[in-house]
């Protein structure tokens, strides 16, 4: 019996160089976390839109308190100039030189402040936070849509209430003023325009309340700010409304606040276009304002 055990086998070591080279590194599985390299994590991307509604009640309260400010100062400066002449102070407020410069002055400044307070909330620059987007080969497009839609508004107005004489048409007393005006009217005014409404507030309204109710709200607030120029006549206020909406509208199709800008200016171009030849190139605007 002793004769028919077998003894167990022992492995056979073969020797290092008939094994291949002895392995010191330990397998990835077997190595610690902290010890295994993690991939580069992905960038991370701020929330659109990056500011607050605290921000865009800030850009307001600023515009208000700069425009006052240059305002007072350019009526100071008008009448230190004037002062021989003893033009009165009121007189002096409802000069158009006086007031279209003090806004010419004033929102450079207003376009700055937003600038740097929207690159404080974002990391990427200002004009890709509020997704301006220039549109390229459509820029002319969007130009004379904007012509095309001031001659539809213009048409639709005649069923509208439109009273004869508005608190604008004070801008328009002599050519300097309708010349100062136009300028104005289709570069700083609708830049600043479009960067605040449908740049910072729209984001922030589509998305509390979703597109609708971000279009509707917007060209609202649009209106609102006009109400005083328009003597908050209900019929071109609703005109302003309706416009306010259109250029949201844009501003969401495109996702481009810059396309809504070029719809802008063309918008307000063709206006002082049609007043320019009505008036006979603003020679003659108690003709077409009385």
């Amino acid at each position: 019996m002793a004769d028919s055990e077998q003894e167990p086998l022992e492995p056979t070591l073969l020797p290092p160089e008939e094994n291949g080279p002895v392995s010191t590194e330990v397998p990835v599985s077997l190595q610690p976390l902290s010890a295994v390299e993690a991939p580069p994590a992905a960038p991370r991307r701020d929330s659109f839109p990056t500011w607050t509604g605290w921000d865009v009640l800030a850009v307001l309260c600023f515009t208000l308190a700069v425009v006052i400010l240059f305002s007072t100062a350019a009526l100071a400066i008008a009448h230190v100039l004037t002062g021989k002449r003893h033009v009165s102070l009121t007189e002096l407020a409802t000069s158009p030189t006086v007031a279209i410069g003090a806004q010419i002055a004033a929102y450079p400044v207003v376009i700055i402040f937003m600038i740097a307070l929207v690159r404080s909330k974002a990391r990427d620059r200002f004009w890709s936070a509020i997704r301006w987007s220039w549109p390229g080969p459509a820029t002319i497009p969007f130009l004379l849509g904007g012509i095309l839609f001031a001659f539809v508004v213009e048409f639709a107005s005649r069923w509208l209430p439109i009273p004869k004489s508005l608190p604008v048409d004070k801008f328009f007393s002599d050519s300097g003023g309708a010349y100062l005006m136009a300028a104005f009217g289709v570069t700083l005014a609708p830049l600043l325009e479009e960067l605040f409404f449908r740049g910072m507030l729209y984001p922030l309204i589509r998305r509390a309340f979703g597109i609708g109710a971000g279009v509707v709200l917007t060209g609202a607030a649009f209106a609102s700010i006009h109400g005083a120029q328009l003597g908050y006549a209900w019929g071109p206020l609703v005109s302003i409304f309706v416009v306010g909406m259109v250029f949201t509208l844009v501003r969401e199709r495109a996702n481009s606040v810059a396309a809504s800008f070029l719809m802008h200016c063309g918008y307000n171009f063709t206006l002082f276009a049609m007043l320019w030849i009505a008036s006979d190139h603003f020679r003659h605007l108690e003709k077409v304002l009385n």
